[in-house]
């Protein structure tokens, strides 16, 4: 076994021995009498072979960490036992009192054969006494499910059986109004799959997501608010792989769910004062992992090189639907450009997209949503070329040739002649001067909200528009995805790290 504790404010290790002597640390409701006070968080993780537990501690730990920032871990992870092992207790909840230190316990685990039900019935027992809330992943939906059934009015549903392991599946948001679901895409397809596939959800149990098990021809809930004598209670049974545990939508979930269970989560979805973290909650990433699925380009296909009527993968990607003017650096840690007119050396990594090249359009019709946005927040860094401009076109769709014919274009431009500058909104609402230098790197944010834009360029707005009423035509404020253009050969711009925060309708 491994215990440790890890408060974000002071990077701090502590003896196992000393963090569970009781007057060393505050009682539970001296705790939460206190809003500014970190959020005490017990992680329970590890057991069996099935499930990377090394990589998805770290993944939430730090996670979380962006995400709301003021909380301590104390993490009990059995790294000493043999992988295979799912007999074993954790040391963490062996006394009757272990719960009255900490605010929550996040379980992220699969010691599935503990065996001893008057074990469980004890944890289950310590979180009502000390009114302890959880956060329940994966795997513990599963547990004691041989010889302790009571744990199911603990988790909230009868859970034993799981669809096919890597195939991905679509989820799609049930209860909208909730706080937990406000940093939720409408629909959000996975990376990879293992769906759980409850067969029964308690009386008090309310679904907040579900998604379509092909196999079972059904639909399942895969998240749900729950609560146990009293203590409030979320599960998921997202994050089998390590790509679906570490995703921005899962993330966002398992924060919103943590701060929902805690109390410290608002009626419109935002940590309470004191508890937000440096990243925030909601924002997802349009690109990761070194490739651009998801993304596609307009310009020439040749389509008699798609071998779909073979059975082969054709999901749109700049590798088989486009042109060669964007290109995403390889999935390397780090790589130097050279920008030969220029004679500078730019760093750049894998999350670094190039665009240069024939005119063309890259659109997002990717997992989050499918790429369907009404009002969001956008931002990307953005380095431009001397000479050279791009655009962000939003509330757009996809368009095989030539300049996309909806929604608007955020130009992007310093010192190419003759175009828009930074800011603008072409054809709409112009910006005469760009607050902006070529040959670095700047922030790019573009907000809709109903009927006004807002345009900032590192934070400082320069642009609002509201859309006149009577506006009408496909070149409106609808709904659609973002688009990235590029103008032609003799013009070259990076962008990295494209994010998006869905807000209400």
């Amino acid at each position: 076994m491994n215990i440790f504790t890890h408060t974000v404010r002071t990077n701090s290790l502590a003896i196992a021995v000393a963090l569970f002597s009781f007057g060393l640390l505050a009682d539970h409701a001296i705790a939460a009498s206190k809003n500014t006070d970190p959020l005490k968080v017990l992680m329970i993780t590890g057991g069996g072979p099935y499930h990377d537990y090394y990589t998805q501690k770290r993944q939430l730990e730090e996670g979380l960490t962006d995400r709301i920032g003021n909380i301590e871990f104390t993490i009990d992870h059995n790294e000493g036992e043999s992988k295979e092992d799912m007999h074993f207790k954790f040391e963490s909840q062996l006394t009757d009192e272990w719960a009255r230190q900490f605010d929550l316990v996040l379980y992220n685990n699969c010691n599935l054969d503990v065996g001893d039900p008057q074990h469980v019935k004890r944890i289950m027992a310590a979180h009502a006494k000390h009114q302890v809330p959880a956060v329940l992943l994966h795997c513990p939906m599963h547990l004691h499910r041989t010889n302790a059934p009571e744990w199911y009015d603990f988790t909230g549903a009868v859970s034993y059986q799981h669809e096919v392991v890597r195939v991905p599946f679509t989820v799609e948001a049930l209860e909208t109004n909730h706080p937990i679901m406000a940093n939720f895409p409408g629909t959000w397809r996975t990376p990879e799959g293992e769906l759980y596939m409850p067969i029964e959800l308690k009386d008090n149990a309310t679904p907040l997501a579900r998604a379509y098990a092909a196999e079972a021809a059904e639909f399942f809930p895969i998240a749900w608010t729950h609560e146990y004598e009293g203590v409030r209670v979320f599960s998921s049974t997202l994050g089998h792989h390590n790509v679906t545990m570490g995703s921005d939508v899962n993330l966002n979930l398992v924060a919103s769910g943590l701060l929902w269970a805690a109390g410290k989560l608002d009626d419109n979805g935002q940590p309470a004062e004191g508890y937000s973290g440096e990243r925030g909650l909601g924002w997802n990433a349009l690109w990761e992992g070194g490739t651009l699925n998801g993304w596609r380009a307009s310009g020439t296909t040749n389509w008699a090189e798609l071998k779909w009527w073979e059975g082969e993968d054709v999901w749109p990607t700049k590798q088989n639907m486009g042109t060669e003017s964007f290109n995403l650096i390889p999935n390397e840690a780090t790589r130097l450009l050279h920008m030969p007119k220029h004679g500078a050396v730019l760093d750049v990594d894998s999350n670094t997209i190039v665009v240069e090249g024939p005119e063309s359009n890259l659109f997002y019709a990717g997992p989050i949503d499918g790429g369907d946005f009404k009002n969001f927040e956008f931002k990307v860094d953005v380095y431009t070329y001397p000479g050279s401009a791009s655009g962000i076109y939003f509330h757009t769709r996809y368009k095989e040739e030539g300049a996309p014919t909806f929604g608007y274009e955020a130009q992007i431009n310093v010192s190419r002649a003759g175009e828009s500058k930074t800011g603008s909104l072409i054809g709409a609402s112009e910006v005469t001067t760009a607050s902006h230098a070529d040959n670095e790197w700047f922030s790019y944010y573009i907000k809709v909200d109903g009927k006004k834009i807002t345009v900032k360029v590192n934070g400082e707005t320069v642009n609002e528009f509201t859309e006149p009423a009577d506006v009408d035509g496909p070149a409106r404020l609808h709904r659609g995805t973002i688009g990235l253009e590029s103008v032609g050969s003799d013009s070259r711009v990076y962008f990295r790290n494209p994010m998006i925060r869905q807000l209400p309708d």
